[in-house]
């Protein structure tokens, strides 16, 4: 009777124990899906900001050649304009140099105080720059 007894207890035991490994197949099982669907959850995300950053990547490709093909067009003009207004100022340009002794230097000077009007120590170099040849221009003419 005894051993009758404890048959039955190891019998509920191991059914208990059953029970509890398909309970935590169970778990692993729905864990193992969570993970698998949010998985894909976030390839399609990913899919789709792929999908988004090609378009906005290609409108950015698109506006980066329209700005450079508009600065080639300014660059053209103005290097006309340029040309032009030296042949009508100063005859031709080879003369150029002659006539408006440091014209670069003073230009770049012009240019930097407009970039950095908060800042004019940044020009320093260019002021330099324009003594060197402003020196050189009254020892060569002198």
């Amino acid at each position: 009777q005894q051993q009758l007894a404890q048959d039955f207890h190891n019998e509920q035991i191991v059914k208990l124990f059953g029970k509890q490994m398909e309970k935590i197949g169970e778990r692993k099982a729905a864990a193992l899906q969570g993970a698998l669907e949010q998985r894909a959850k976030l390839e399609q995300q990913m899919g789709s900001f792929r999908e988004r950053n090609s378009r906005v990547q290609q409108q950015l490709d698109t506006t980066i050649e329209g700005l450079e093909d508009k600065f080639t067009d300014t660059a053209n003009v103005v290097e006309y304009d340029m040309a032009r207004l030296e042949q009508k100022y100063l005859g031709s340009s080879s003369q150029s140099g002659d006539n408006l002794p440091c014209l670069m230097e003073r230009a770049d000077i012009a240019t930097c105080y407009n970039h950095n009007k908060n800042d004019p120590l940044v020009c320093s170099a260019f002021i330099q720059a324009l003594t060197k040849c402003t020196d050189k221009a009254v020892t060569g003419s002198a």
